[in-house]
């Protein structure tokens, strides 16, 4: 079943939708912005490649949260199918 996942997955991200509703656009933004001006006060503070690596981590999680997600999505597509 993991090679199915894995094609599915690389589906979904290739073809996907944005992953933000609407409504969440906004407070999307305004959280973008306020980390971008984190980072660059840190920088400024000589603390750019600890604030760097903190930046790449939460990416990196968010990922990994995406994907669980998906493969949350898809086994409760895959249960609804066998009903």
């Amino acid at each position: 079943m993991e090679p199915l996942f894995e094609a599915l997955y690389a589906y979904a991200v290739k073809n996907r939708c944005s992953a933000y509703l609407a409504e969440d656009e906004e407070e999307w933004s305004k959280i973008e912005e306020m980390v971008c001006r984190a980072m660059e006060e840190l920088a400024a503070k000589g603390c750019g490649v600890p604030a760097q690596k903190v930046s790449d981590g939460l990416s990196t999680l968010h990922e990994l949260g995406q994907r669980s997600l998906f493969r949350s999505g898809l086994s409760i597509g895959l249960e609804l199918g066998r009903l």
